[in-house]
């Protein structure tokens, strides 16, 4: 077998057609956000074309839903591969990569239960329950076609890494836990990785190939 035929039975071997990552999430705590432009978890705003996002009603660095639920904001922030997300006064949904900017609350200050499901509690008023997401480490990749991107990042956040082939990209990828992605140009010879599910708007078009980490 040939170098070439290894490569792309190892491509293989790493793509899949799943939808999506599978996320589970853990409570971590009750804290005090604040109003625009100070608020805690701010993912969603380096995010453009959220509005693309079918049903998702987006706003800022909100997502806002009359039948909000923590599983409805916990799939909404794994979509991005967000590793922490917040929902407040019962309807509103937060990723972001970190949290605890205003500091933390006794967990009897988050009283608002979520509007699709008065037994979960979703914050208070300008005050997030914080939930970790944990994301399954199967280093499974699905490929994403250019017209399928509606969502990029309005900042470029990738590192580059060593690569010769897009198996060799996705090697380097799969062996990085905070890795959720990468994009690889075959004429450049050159591999990014991504620390969330969206490409930089500079990294997409002809010649990348994007692939996210399921």
């Amino acid at each position: 077998m040939s170098i070439s035929q290894l490569q792309s039975a190892l491509l293989c071997a790493l793509l899949t057609c799943a939808a999506g990552r599978v996320a589970h999430f853990s409570y971590v705590g009750c804290y005090q956000d604040a109003a625009n432009p100070n608020r805690d978890l701010t993912g969603l705003k380096t995010l453009k074309g959220l509005n693309n996002l079918g049903s998702y009603i987006t706003d800022g660095a909100l997502m806002y839903s009359p039948d909000m639920t923590l599983g409805v904001c916990s799939n909404f922030c794994s979509l991005f591969g967000f590793p922490y997300f917040g929902v407040q006064v019962g309807k509103q949904c937060f990723c972001g990569s970190s949290y605890g900017l205003h500091g933390q609350l006794s967990d009897s200050k988050c009283n608002s239960q979520c509007k699709g499901n008065p037994e979960q509690i979703c914050g208070g008023f300008t005050i997030n329950s914080v939930f970790a997401l944990h994301y399954p480490s199967n280093n499974a990749y699905t490929v994403l076609k250019n017209s399928d991107i509606t969502v990029t990042s309005t900042v470029d956040s990738s590192w580059p890494a060593a690569a010769q082939s897009d198996a060799d990209c996705l090697l380097q990828c799969s062996a990085r836990a905070n890795c959720s992605g990468a994009v690889f140009s075959k004429q450049l010879l050159a591999c990014r990785l991504l620390p969330f599910a969206f490409p930089p708007a500079s990294l997409t078009g002809p010649g990348w190939a994007v692939f996210i980490k399921t």
